[in-house]
């Protein structure tokens, strides 16, 4: 019986789900179906998980998700 658990779910949060999406379909190659206009579940990652509109947001200059190529 292994002890190694890993992660199977993740969700980012960002102030815009579009621009969000058009950077992880450029980058990764991810996928994305719309669940609503404030949330997106995507696949083809290699994880299950969201992206989701909120205020409250990670942006690049803490560190989180870019919603853009540069």
């Amino acid at each position: 019986m292994s002890n190694h658990e890993k992660i199977n779910y993740v969700e980012f949060q960002t102030r815009d789900i579009a621009a969000s999406k058009a950077f992880l379909a450029a980058a990764f190659g991810w996928t994305f179906v719309d669940y609503g206009p404030d949330f997106a579940a995507f696949s083809n990652s290699g994880i299950e998980g969201g992206i989701y509109s909120a205020e409250g947001h990670s942006d690049s200059d803490a560190g989180g998700l870019v919603g853009q190529l540069t």
